[in-house]
């Protein structure tokens, strides 16, 4: 097989093997960034050329599959199940994304935020006091948001209806293309089908795992239920499988103030609209149910007025300005601790900071820094 890494920068039509050399390189640049520091991708890159088409190889004789990752528990902002892929198939991850996430993109709601080009945590905060904004017409009259969640989202996810799901994506990008469309639907098929809790490597104590609820664990999940939380790929699988719900709120009950970021998402109303909203909320609980075989969190079904403050994604929005929450206060405070006592690197608290601005948390960050004895100028 004579494939080099030049063929990257060639011009012209190129044979399907040659681009696919070409991608999978591209998505090996993308997936090395901000790894680089990880003993997994240095064994990768440390010849990387013959990984590289030895990967290429078994893409194109269907011989690839996922190999086992590492599984560990991490505790902020809540406790959470994380299985981390090895780099190689970080880099299927990133091919995936690659050839899928643009098709996708065009096509899910304006006001889905996650794992989005332009668009995220901020974004989705901005986004939602803009629609508290316009229904009160500025706070100046009454309103109504309606918060909902998924029970468990990633880990009740149905792998058979999650796959259907990406193949009528691909049906519809690739339909004039079947070498295309079969060698994703196969390679979509190894990263959604996979049992990650085969021989996998737990890290850190078993006990760890007692933080979680059984419906926050792969380990508790029936069979072909569930995906892992950290992939590049089971982000972009999030997205797709709510757009059916995206669609049927805002098409079908016919909601325009709505957003969803992840698997939390709300309804901003009017007081005559707030009636049929609350029974609504019904609809929307079999919908998940039977259509998407997910569960509406029954504990985490909030309704309230729009001024007394609603909380979405870190952040309080209250008539005229947004704060961070509780939460991030007390892990801003944990994270200037450990570096005070030299556990941290001080780069930890940048992300804070940067939060802080966008989020009237200057006074917050200012009152914190005066405790640690530091000099704020932001």
């Amino acid at each position: 097989m004579k494939v080099t890494v030049n063929n990257f920068y060639h011009e012209g039509p190129l044979d399907f093997e040659t681009w696919l050399h070409n991608e999978l390189f591209r998505a090996f640049l993308d997936a090395r960034d901000g790894k680089r520091s990880t003993m997994d991708e240095f064994k990768f890159e440390i010849n990387w050329e013959k990984n590289l088409r030895q990967l290429l190889y078994d893409v194109m004789s269907d011989r690839y599959r996922p190999s086992r990752g590492i599984a560990f528990i991490t505790k902020r902002p809540v406790p959470r199940e994380i299985f981390a892929a090895p780099f190689r198939d970080r880099i299927i991850h990133h091919f995936l994304y690659n050839m899928s996430a643009e098709w996708w993109d065009s096509r899910l709601i304006y006001d889905s935020y996650s794992c989005r080009k332009g668009k995220g945590t901020l974004f989705g905060i901005n986004r939602m006091q803009h629609h508290l904004r316009s229904v009160s017409k500025e706070y100046s009259k009454e309103a109504y948001v309606i918060k909902m969640d998924i029970q468990g989202y990633f880990m009740s996810l149905p792998r058979r209806g999650l796959y259907e799901r990406v193949c009528w994506g691909l049906e519809r990008q690739y339909k004039d293309n079947k070498p295309m469309y079969d060698l994703l639907a196969k390679l979509w098929a190894r990263i959604i089908f996979d049992n990650p809790i085969r021989d996998v490597k737990r890290r850190g104590r078993i006990t760890d795992w007692d933080l979680l609820p059984s419906n926050k664990s792969l380990f508790n999940q029936k069979p072909n239920t569930g995906i892992v939380i950290g992939n590049l790929s089971s982000q972009l699988l999030s997205n797709i499988y709510l757009d059916m719900l995206d669609r049927y709120v805002t098409y079908e009950l016919g909601y325009k103030h709505y957003g969803r970021y992840v698997d939390d998402f709300f309804i901003v109303v009017t007081p005559e609209q707030y009636p049929q909203a609350k029974r609504d909320v019904a609809k929307i609980e079999r919908f998940l149910k039977d259509r998407l075989e997910l569960t509406l969190h029954p504990k985490k079904r909030h309704m309230q007025e729009v001024h007394k403050g609603v909380e979405f994604i870190g952040a309080v929005l209250y008539p005229g300005c947004k704060v961070p929450t509780k939460r991030y206060k007390a892990h801003f405070y944990e994270a200037a601790e450990l570096v005070t006592m030299g556990k941290k690197d001080p780069e930890t608290i940048v992300s804070y900071l940067g939060y802080a601005k966008h989020l009237n948390g200057k006074k917050i960050a200012a009152e914190l820094f005066d405790k640690f004895g530091w000099e704020y100028h932001i």
